[in-house]
Order: structure tokens, then sequence, then C-alpha cells
């Protein structure tokens, strides 16, 4: 098809779905997903001649145009994948083991539900398997949230992960002080006592505080009285030495441990805990332990390569293979657990799942497929450049698998009452949609969507009054109609709510289930009460 033919088949999608108008601004979305290569301005003059000539339209022609194209399929063509995995030509020498390790402060959303996905898919690629590791030893900044493993292992199981092994880091404090205390003996440790800023000048003149060069005794000595916290929290930090003419100053003698004081951790094993290593640390140590051969993480964390790498040497360890990726994006939603947390402290979002989210819950409720998001991650690959995920993507490949199994169903906003006067089959008493009305005057003749045709003798604010005035199809607007209704409550993607009444047959769909309201777009059923169906809505 021509970027003019597409243009018009939005056109008539847009018009459909809304009361007979096209709107200028969703063609043009929807051109730029087809037609990147193509400038705003020459898609805007291609989308202007398509909702003109679709506007002049009847309504009937209209509907008309939209069953032949949707019948064809609306959906985006996917473009051909340009992220694949490379290969892993060590695979076939090591077992490939790869681990996604959170730091549990939060739910997980897209951005870092990177790494599992790619993690898992290269372990199924080679037969090995994924393990699930939180790194949850910050007590206090980004303190755990509370039934950290079923929430992650909920979202990771929905998005097709499989995880064989599940590791808390706060488990294994004892484990870290063992290697913390052979760091110290091997003398490629410390502990420093120097207040902050004067070491910070040292380190940034290249120079060693005096610390660092005391006596291994001294140093297992400090390190017992970090344990029984007889240093308070600042008064001691417990050093890897590293290379101090390093370019990278925060690599030069990073710190592996540190005192808190009154940690708040929901680990009943880390009660009377003092000494907290850093991630670098536990995560170094863990990754030698359990065996993971390969490592997926983001761009963030190449310097964190160079560090841990100090401690592999001092250990005589082989480090494990990696992959560092940019930062993603998605236009208009938050992904970052620190902005939505104190989104959420302070009223701004619902919770988790609100729908301005960008987390695996978020997408979850709102009715987007599992598939969707793996293939859309895939797709990006391993790059180390920064990307952006496209909306328009999301929605065509989650229209693609959802609307077959999503029945459409008449809604109606503003209900107000149409009585008919004369009307055949008992249908008398129907309800309309007031927007409709607001465009009709007494005398005017409308066609009651696949009905009958009536004229309007009066309009009043609660009820209109007309005639029957025959079933042949005319020439004239076209509305909905209910018979009967149900009262629907819909939480729109920028978290307002639209109320509305739906045909009854919508109280039969079950929590979870799509439906594709008439003007609205796909929904799904998110809660039924008894008086009530409440939705999400998912796109159009």
């Amino acid at each position: 098809m021509t970027v003019e033919e597409d243009a018009y088949r939005y056109a008539i999608k847009n018009a459909a779905l809304h009361s007979g108008k096209a709107d200028v601004g969703p063609v043009i979305g929807k051109l730029k997903a087809l037609y990147p290569e193509l400038n705003i301005p020459k898609l805007t003059q291609i989308a202007v001649v398509a909702v003109r000539k679709v506007n002049e339209m009847r309504q009937e022609e209209i509907e008309g145009e939209f069953k032949k194209f949707e019948k064809a399929g609306y959906e985006l063509k996917p473009k051909g994948k340009t992220g694949a995995l490379p290969p892993l030509e060590w695979a076939a020498r090591e077992k490939v083991v790869t681990r996604y390790a959170p730091n549990p402060n939060g739910p997980f959303h897209l951005g870092n539900a990177r790494a599992a996905i790619i993690s898992d898919e290269f372990a199924k690629k080679y037969r090995g398997k994924m393990l699930l590791r939180f790194d949850d030893t910050d007590p206090k900044v980004k303190k755990p949230i509370e039934n950290a493993e079923q929430l992650f292992k909920e979202d990771l199981q929905w998005l097709g992960c499989s995880i064989a092994e599940t590791y808390f880091a706060s488990d294994r404090l004892g484990l870290y002080y063992k290697y913390l205390k052979a760091a110290l003996r091997k003398g490629v440790a410390y502990i420093c006592i120097c207040p902050v800023e004067m070491w910070r000048e040292g380190i940034r003149a290249k120079k060693g505080c005096k610390c660092r060069d005391l006596d291994r005794r001294e140093q297992i000595k400090r390190f017992e009285k970090m344990l029984k916290n007889e240093f308070k929290e600042g008064e001691a930090v417990l050093r890897i030495k590293t290379d101090l003419q390093h370019k990278d100053p925060s690599v030069r003698d990073w710190w592996a441990a540190k005192v808190v004081d009154n940690p708040q951790h929901p680990n009943p094993k880390t009660r009377g805990k003092h000494v907290w290593p850093s991630y670098n640390f536990a995560s170094a140590i863990d990754d030698h332990l359990l065996g993971a051969t390969l490592i997926v993480r983001g761009q963030e964390h190449e310097q964190n390569k160079t560090k841990q790498e100090f401690l592999y040497k001092y250990f005589g360890w082989k480090y494990p293979h990696c992959f560092h990726f940019g930062r993603i994006s998605l236009q208009g939603i938050v992904l970052s657990t620190s902005k939505i947390r104190e989104g959420i402290g302070r009223g701004e979002y619902a919770g988790w799942d609100d729908p301005r989210l960008g987390t695996i819950r978020a997408f979850r409720k709102r009715g987007f497929r599992p598939e969707v998001l793996r293939q859309a991650i895939l797709d990006l690959g391993v790059k180390s450049s920064d990307a952006a995920i496209e909306w328009n993507k999301l929605i065509d490949l989650n229209r693609k698998l959802i609307e077959p199994l999503s029945e459409r169903i008449s809604f109606i906003a503003e209900p107000l009452q149409l009585e008919v006067h004369m009307a055949p089959n008992g249908m008398s008493r129907l309800v309309v949609d007031k927007k409709q009305f607001e465009k009709f005057k007494a005398g005017d003749v409308v066609r009651l969507r696949e009905l009958f045709n009536v004229k309007i003798k009066k309009i009043d604010p609660l009820q209109v009054f007309a005639d029957f005035v025959g079933e042949a199809k005319i020439n004239k607007p076209i509305v909905s109609w209910l018979r009967e209704g149900k009262d629907v409550e819909i939480l729109m993607d920028d978290a307002s709510k639209l109320l509305g009444l739906a045909d009854e047959k919508i109280g039969e769909k079950r929590e979870g289930q799509h439906v594709q309201l008439d003007k609205v777009g796909f929904c799904v059923v998110d809660k039924k009460e008894e008086d009530r169906v409440l939705l999400r809505f998912t796109h159009e």
C-alpha cells in the first residue's frame, strides 16, 4: 500500500471510532510508525487530505469502509528484527548460567526487565539456567519491600522467564564476612577510619590514606569492632585496594562494606547485623560462588565490572562474560523505581499498577500481553546505546493478539433515555448517547444503528421523544443505542475515569478478559461488582 492509502485507512478507522469525525493527530502518528523515513510536514500534508476526504463522507459509507479494512487487519507490520541476540562462542566450552539480580525496593519495570528477559533467552537458547538473586543489602536508602519474592516471581513468570534457583543477599551476610576477612588477611583490603572528605582529597590526588598501610592484624581488629558495632555508622569503611593511578577516581579503593546503625530490614536473619556489604562486593562474590558465567546488565555497570575484576584477580577467579546495554525509554511513562516510590508516597500515583507507570504490574493490569513486551525487549538486543521503545509498536503488536479474542460491545458515555412512539417489537424505550443528540433538534430524522428510523419531537436534558418513521435504510445520521445496560467505570491510561453504560453482556465477561468498547477502544475487565463492572483501558 502507498502512504496515501494507509492514511485513508487510518482516517476511516479514527472516524468510525469517534462518531464519524476523524482527527489528524492520530493519523499522523500511525503514518510515522509505518513510514519513519518520511518527515512530519510531508506526513501531515497527506494526513490532512485523507481526513478531509473522510469527514465529507456519510456515516454509513465510513462504517462500510471500516468493516472492510477491519476484516483485512489494521495492525502495523512489525519491522524485521534488528537487535537479535549475538551468538555465544564460548557456550560450547562452558555452561551458560545467567542471573537476574534486582534490588527489591519495588516491583520491577520495563527498563530493568530487560536484563531478566535477555538473561532468560540466553539460558533457554543454550540449555543453561537462570538464577534469581535479590541484591537486598541496603537496609536504609533502598529498603526492600515486603513479599518481594512473590511479587517478582509473579511478574517473571508472566513474562515467560524460568527461574532455576533463588537467593537473597541478605541471607548470606555471614558468607560475605568470611570473604571480607579473607581480603583483609591477603592485604588487598583495609579498614578506613579517616574523615570521608580527607580520604576523598587523597584519592583525587592519587594518594592512599594512612589506614591503607596498617598491618593485617590491625585491619582484622578494626573489622571485629565493626561487627560488634563498636564503630558507629560513618566511622569505619572497608575498602578494596586497587590502582590509585586509575583514570577513573571511583575505581580507586572502592568501598566494600560499611557500618549501618539500626538497620531496618524485613529479613529476620539480619537482626543484630551491623556490617553491610556493598552491591559490588556481594554481587562479585555471589557471581563466582553461584557459578554465573554470563552477566547481562545496564551500561552503568560497566564501571562495576572494572572494580570487581580487581577482587577476582586477588582471589584467583575468572570473571564471567558480560553484556552491558543502554537505557530504554517509553514516551510518557515513568521508568524509575525511586521516582515511582516518591510519587506513590505523595499520592500522585495510586500504586505500583497505576496506568501511567512502566512497571510490569501496570502493563499486566492494562491488558498487555507478555509476548509483546518480551518481543519488544528482544528486538533491542544488547546494544550499548540508549534506545526508545515506540508506543505504536507495542500497541499494534498487542492489538494483533487481543483483537480476535475481544467481543465488540456497545458503550454510551452519557446515557439519555429515548422514548419512541409507535416503535415495533417493544422497542419503545431505549438508551442513547447524550453527546450525539446535542447536534440534533426537533424535526430531525436519525437512524438507530441496524434498527429503524425515528423523527425527533423533543429533546429534554434527561429524555428524547421521537416517532417511529420506518425501517428502511436511509441516508441520515446513525446513532448508537442500548435497550438495557450495565454501569461501567473505565480507568483510562492517564488515570482519569470514564463512566458510562455498556451492553448488559459485559456482565458475562470474566476478570482479565478483553472487550472492545465502541468509541473507546480495547479494555480489560478488572473487577466485577454487584452493580457495575470496573474496566481498564488498554489502547485503541
